[in-house]
């Protein structure tokens, strides 16, 4: 999954779990910080969820995660990840 990718599927999860999306802003760049994109603290526990069940890290391993930049979330969702998804859209599939 390259950088573009990744950050086309995160801005997709957030929107998913923040349904109510008016204050999300979708990340353009892998520095981009992940509070400044409009979730708060309920939001980013959700996408984490989310994006742990894509990545099929389990949950105690997922308790860990401590992201500030989307870059953070990426290294870390790729050093534990069990399972590459093969497409955004696939991806997608599974949590909708």
């Amino acid at each position: 999954m390259t950088e573009q990718d990744f950050m086309t599927l995160l801005n997709a999860v957030a929107k998913i779990a923040k349904p109510f999306n008016g204050e999300y802003k979708d990340v353009t760049s892998m520095s981009d910080k992940l509070a400044d994109s409009g979730l708060d603290s309920l939001d980013m526990l959700l996408t984490s969820v989310y994006l742990c069940d894509v990545f099929d890290i389990d949950e105690e391993t997922g308790k860990t995660l401590s992201a500030t930049t989307v870059q953070e979330l990426f290294d870390w969702l790729m050093l534990h990840k069990r399972r590459m998804p093969e497409s955004v859209e696939a991806a997608l599939k599974d949590i909708k």
